[in-house]
């Protein structure tokens, strides 16, 4: 038979008072002398905190966990008993109560006994099973639902948008009733989403062991770049959290320069072979060419790289310009770039100062990428195909922006080792959630 809320709840804790009341009594016929010692408070005492500390473990562990009925009870007997032992001590230190190991450990051993019989014997309620439940619906954030392992349950106000495999649940009004009628584990929503849902809401479900997630922070946390597909440009301007750190520039400026002067000291010569082959089998025109970028907080600067194409117009490679991008020597004079502090080692790949203006125009937190110098390797392009970094400017910008928000020494470590030996990725790849922004 199925069981009310209320009911479920009562027999839970009266299960658990009735394992640390058989411990008592057991103790009792087992050791006389040592129970007659005991007053009715501590006993009173001890027993109220025995079973108010093991019905939260229970209650938590049975909202967060989708484990089968034997490992369950395992591990709620480790973790009642083992809080158990932390209060007991506490309180000992306290000099409030000293309580026995005996009574402890023999009533958690009860109490798990008593609940996996009552499991077996009574099913649970019906209801939504453990899976995720999801707040709104977008295509990205369906995707995202699915990477947390767990089946969805839902979606709760969005009905119009919610594909038919989908249940749809009701109205953001409905989401409290919802979650009481069930136990889900994650509730996914986006973050303007969740701010119109009551905070005392939402903290009672974090109590109840329900991970609360916001679509942006999963979105970044999995695909380690910054989500800009749904945000309006002005959260993004004024979010506090996508400034670079200053004190990780300074650093970063330090060992940019030193590593850059040591590697155009020791690659001087490559520089002036290949500086001498442009110019004697490239035809005529300029060795070096410029163009102007964008720089730190968009000051420009003349992008300094080996001539590789025609001068004809026609945009066509040279024999020797070929061979030069295929060993990747084109942009070794961004070296000089480096050491006279226009650009860095690592960060954003430079554009073009005509681009970077109508790229602002069209999504104004474009400018946020230029928060920190460009750099010569980044953090989009260890992480994209070089076919597609110009397919999809918008992929790129979250990747440049997760470097403007995380960037550190590790992470400029984590992309000269990725860019020396390119791997595949263990992470979500990101062309799984590269849905089109609406």
């Amino acid at each position: 038979m199925e069981r009310s809320r209320p009911l479920e709840e009562l027999l839970q804790i009266a299960l658990i008072m009735a394992g640390f009341g058989a411990a008592l009594a057991a103790y009792r016929f087992q050791y006389p002398d040592n129970f007659a010692y005991f007053t009715s408070d501590e006993m009173f005492l001890g027993f109220v905190t025995s079973v108010s500390t093991f019905w939260i473990v229970v209650k938590l562990s049975e909202a967060s966990s989708t484990k089968e009925t034997l490992p369950l009870l395992i591990d709620e007997f480790c973790m009642g008993t083992g809080l158990n032992l932390l209060v007991a001590a506490f309180l000992n230190y306290l000099e409030v109560l000293t309580r026995s190991l005996y009574l402890i450990v023999v009533g958690g051993v009860f109490v798990v006994l008593l609940l996996g019989i009552e499991r077996l014997l009574m099913p649970r309620r019906k209801g939504l099973r453990a899976g995720t439940l999801m707040v709104g619906f977008d295509p990205i954030a369906h995707q995202l639902a699915l990477t947390l392992g767990q089946p969805i349950l839902g979606v709760v106000g969005a009905g119009a948008l919610c594909p038919p495999e989908i249940p749809f649940l009701g109205g953001e009004d409905q989401l409290e009733k919802v979650i009481s009628q069930g136990h889900p584990m994650h509730i996914l929503a986006a973050g303007h989403r969740l701010s119109r849902i009551s905070r005392s809401a939402l903290f009672s479900q974090r109590l109840r062991g329900v991970a609360v997630l916001e679509t942006e922070g999963l979105y970044e946390r999995l695909l380690r770049r910054v989500y800009c597909r749904g945000a309006q440009p002005m959260d993004l301007l004024l979010s506090g959290t996508l400034a670079a750190n200053n004190r990780i520039l300074a650093l970063q400026a330090v060992y940019t320069n030193l590593i850059g002067l040591f590697l155009l000291l020791l690659l001087s010569p490559v520089l002036g072979l290949t500086g001498l082959m442009v110019a004697f089998f490239s035809g005529p025109g300029p060795v070096i060419e410029t163009m102007e970028c964008s720089g730190f907080y968009n000051i420009p600067f003349r992008l300094l790289r080996f001539r590789t194409t025609r001068t004809d117009g026609t945009g066509a490679l040279t024999r020797v310009g070929s061979l030069i991008s295929r060993l990747r020597l084109a942009g070794l004079p961004q070296l000089f770039n480096i050491v006279r502090g226009e650009m860095a080692l690592f960060g954003p790949r430079p554009v073009r100062l005509v681009f970077t203006e109508r790229l602002t125009e069209i999504m104004p937190f474009y400018s946020m990428r230029l928060f920190v110098k460009p750099g010569l390797l980044g953090w989009a392009k260890v992480n994209m195909p070089a076919q597609s970094v110009r397919q999809n400017e918008l992929t790129e910008i979250e990747y440049d922006l997760y470097y403007v928000k995380e960037g550190s020494p590790l992470l400029d470590l984590e992309i000269l080792t990725r860019s020396l030996f390119p791997a595949r990725s263990h992470r979500v790849a990101p062309q799984d959630l590269a849905v089109p922004a609406q």
